[in-house]
């Protein structure tokens, strides 16, 4: 018993010194807590702040597959009986650490929608610490290349549901977030770029492959309520057998919609351990008041996609889309320069924000034929069209209603001279309930 005393004895000591010990580190380094949009902690002296953030998206699909046609074999969604796909699904819960020690800043952003296809660390979205150097920042982890406005917009703040096929979700397939180095800053008040050099690779994979190059933006008109938004950017893929593929995919008709290859490089059998997709795309902006006007454009060529008489040859894709949107209710999109991309505004009223969107959006392989097969389908084209129309409704700072609805088309050709052209006509119906802090 005594033996027992004398430890409570020493263990309430040890409680009073971590007492003590937390009370004068704070009486040394106050810190201030505030909740702007998450709840953040920073010391007064300003050297050290952590905050917490988070996103739930929250999906229901409906899809309408196309009726099969006696012409030719069905494909695309004419094999979906009427309910496939259908239902409700976790898009992305997101938590997210953000905070600065000293001059380094530092993200940590996790998906917990993807942990049992994707277990950690393939969950792991953004992993970096930055610092400033010069006009701009010093990043190093992982994080997404600057290419393209809308692929570099926040999931946050997309108009529509889905990206289009300018971004990871098409041209740039599976190559959202990579793992390397990247600068970007701004050269004047209306002037940005941004370079990086990153393996095709992502936490929890081998360092494989290689991407590099960089994003310009121009801001010919910069004033409130009115903006003319200009940007350019290239790229170069280098992949192996162990990276992350260079390839575009279009997936039309939602997030459950249907895969369409438009091409992967290195796919030519016997060709080289090493391919690559060379990009260049261009992109522009304009803001006038509630109505915002943008599109973008890329074409790329990849390596030894296919054969053709025994030798292996290349394709070139293009992708493109043009959309608007307008604010009913006669709010105004934020420009964000720090990145080159927009963020949506604060409700202006007490019901909220309402926003009207449409998109027309395409994507094509040129080199598909009859002869040339870099798409796998056998036939004389290969090309895939999106109108996506939607409505968004911003409750309130943190919560976002979005519905989309798409008409889409894959195009086929023929299989052969005097055959029918193939089609897939899908539409699909999709509901987003958004919360984030």
């Amino acid at each position: 018993m005594p033996a027992c005393k004398q430890r409570l004895k020493s263990a309430i000591k040890l409680c009073n010194l971590v007492v003590l010990t937390h009370f004068g580190i704070a009486s040394c380094h106050a810190v201030n807590f505030t909740y702007k949009n998450g709840p953040r902690i920073k010391s007064d002296d300003g050297n050290f702040e952590i905050g917490l953030n988070g996103r739930a998206h929250l999906d229901v699909h409906s899809l309408y597959p196309d009726q099969p046609s006696a012409n030719y074999p069905a494909f695309g969604s004419q094999l979906l009986s009427g309910d496939d796909r259908d239902g409700f699904n976790w898009r992305r819960t997101y938590a997210t650490i953000t905070g600065k020690i000293y001059s380094v800043n530092f993200k940590f952003e996790n998906d917990f929608a993807v942990n049992e296809t994707a277990p950690f660390p393939h969950s792991l979205r953004e992993a970096w610490v930055a610092a400033k150097l010069g006009p701009g920042q010093l990043t190093v982890g992982q994080f997404k290349p600057y290419r393209g406005l809308e692929e570099i917009t926040s999931s946050n703040e997309i108009t529509m549901m889905e990206r289009p096929s300018t971004s990871s979700t098409g041209i740039y397939s599976g190559r959202q977030f990579l793992t390397g180095i990247g600068y970007r800053g701004m050269v004047r008040d209306n002037l940005g770029f941004g370079v990086y050099v990153m393996s095709l690779s992502h936490f929890g994979l081998p360092l494989e492959g290689i991407t590099y190059g960089g994003r310009a933006v121009w801001l010919p008109i910069d004033r409130p309520g009115h903006i003319l938004h200009l940007g350019l950017s290239a790229s170069r893929d280098t992949a192996n057998k162990d990276s992350l593929a260079a390839k575009s995919v279009d997936v039309y008709g939602g997030r459950f919609g249907i895969s369409q290859s438009l091409g992967t490089a290195g796919a030519s059998p016997g060709s080289p351990n090493h391919n690559s997709q060379s990009t260049f795309a261009a992109e522009a902006a304009y803001v006038t008041g509630p109505l915002t006007l943008q599109g973008e454009y890329a074409i790329a060529g990849f390596d030894n996609t296919h054969q053709v008489n025994g030798r292996s040859r290349n394709s070139t894709i293009q992708a493109f889309y043009v959309q608007a949107s307008w604010f009913v209710t006669g709010e105004n999109v934020v420009y964000k320069k720090d990145r080159g991309a927009f963020g949506k505004p604060q409700p202006g009223n007490k019901w909220g924000a309402l926003e009207l969107t449409g998109r027309y959006d395409l994507a094509e392989n040129f080199s598909q034929s009859l002869t040339a097969n870099p798409c796998r389908t056998g036939t004389s084209k290969c090309q895939v069209q999106v109108i996506t129309l939607g409505v968004n409704w911003y409750l309130n700072p943190n919560m976002r209603l979005m519905l989309n609805y798409y008409l889409t088309e894959a195009q086929h050709g023929n299989s052969g001279t005097g055959t029918p052209a193939r089609t897939d006509h899908l539409s699909a119906l999709s509901f987003r309930t958004q919360i984030n802090f």
